[in-house]
Order: C-alpha cells, then sequence, then structure tokens
C-alpha cells in the first residue's frame, strides 16, 4: 500500500517540473526583444517621410543617345538610394555618352502609375528593361527594394559591375562629331578646287610663229 503514494508524489512532481519548464520557456519568448520587426517598421516610416518631403520631379543625367538606358524608381532621399545615385553619377562621369540615368521618385502619380503596370510598387532599378542579372563571380543580383543589407539582392555597387559587363552597341557619334572629323578633309578638298579653278582661268600664252 505505501509504494501508491510513492507513484503519485512522483507523477506530481513530474507534471510540476513540466509546468515550470512550459512558463519559463513562454516568458522567455514574449519577453525577448522584437529585434526582427524593428528594421522593418523603421524602414516603412522612413520611406513614408521620403515620399513626403523628397523631390517630386523626374531628373535625368548621362547622354541621351547612350547605349544604356537606366530608370531608377525609389524614395530617391533615403541614404542607401543616394548612395546608388551617387555611384552613377560617378560612372557617368567617367563613362561619358555610355549611360542615361532617369531618376523616378516614388510618390510622382505618372511615375507611380507607370510601375505600377510592370508590376512593381517598391523601389526597383531597371537597366535596358532589365533588373535581374548574373555577375562575372556567379552571383545573382535583382535590382529592388533596399540595397546594402545582408538581406539586400543587391548592393550598390553591383549596380557599376552590371554597367561595367553589360554588352551593348557603342554609341553612335552625333552629326556634329561626324563633321568635326571631316573639317580636315574638307579643307583639303577646298584648297584643290581652288588651286584647279585658278589654273583652269589662267591664260594660255600666245604661240609664236
Amino acid at each position: 500500500m505505501s509504494q501508491a503514494p510513492r507513484k503519485s508524489n512522483r507523477l506530481f512532481l513530474v507534471v510540476v517540473v513540466v509546468l515550470v519548464a512550459a512558463l519559463a520557456i513562454e516568458a522567455a519568448l514574449l519577453l525577448r526583444p522584437k529585434q526582427a520587426g524593428r528594421p522593418a517598421t523603421q524602414d516603412v516610416a522612413k520611406r513614408a517621410e521620403a515620399i513626403a518631403s523628397g523631390p517630386n520631379e523626374i531628373e535625368t543625367f548621362g547622354q541621351a543617345t547612350a547605349p544604356i538606358k537606366i530608370e531608377f524608381y525609389a524614395p530617391l532621399v533615403l541614404e542607401w538610394h543616394k548612395k546608388t545615385i551617387g555611384l552613377l553619377r560617378e560612372y557617368d562621369q567617367q563613362h561619358p555618352r555610355r549611360i542615361l540615368v532617369k531618376l523616378m521618385p516614388m510618390g510622382n502619380s505618372a511615375c507611380d502609375e507607370e510601375m505600377t503596370k510592370r508590376g512593381f510598387t517598391c523601389a526597383v532599378i531597371f537597366v535596358n528593361g532589365q533588373h535581374e542579372f548574373a555577375l562575372p563571380n556567379g552571383k545573382k543580383v535583382d535590382l529592388q527594394k533596399k540595397p546594402n543589407t545582408e538581406d539586400s539582392f543587391y548592393n550598390s555597387e553591383d549596380v557599376t559591375t552590371v554597367l561595367d559587363h553589360l554588352k551593348v552597341a557603342p554609341p553612335k557619334p552625333s552629326l556634329l562629331g561626324q563633321a568635326k572629323k571631316a573639317l580636315p578633309w574638307l579643307a583639303v578638298i577646298a584648297v584643290i578646287v581652288v588651286i584647279w579653278s585658278a589654273s583652269r582661268r589662267r591664260p594660255k600664252a600666245p604661240v609664236q610663229t
């Protein structure tokens, strides 16, 4: 008869230990700071503020006849997008006539409408109509959303790497450029024509008999 109370006591202790452990785990989960949600919440707030206070006009820079056309749709005043834009401006200076960049601010109704039709409501960079690329080292990048974090689809520097290795036809020289190159030859031809014309008009000496 003495074994039954012992079994009951053991069972009771097991139940108590399990309940205490469960409560401890639940308390730890509840008290743990939600770090993962903070950056996303902060980013949403920053984006809303950037859209409200940032520029609302479309801006372009580069060469109008450039073979690489870039459409940059984003809240352009956010620091991570400003870094990418700065790299693009430097690239344009180092590679004249290679790129044309169109900065499309999120919040501009025309830009929002165009990107919504293309299936985007987040930041995205189109390079000749594409936003997914494979870098020379095998890394695949997708030029959308926020760059430069562990969870990002790309880093700002990846954009210029894409431009460096994008195979495009060389830009066609402008008519003015072609005319400047032809000027020396035109001058030579003009001198020849003048000499030839002068020789034709020179009177012939009379023939003595």
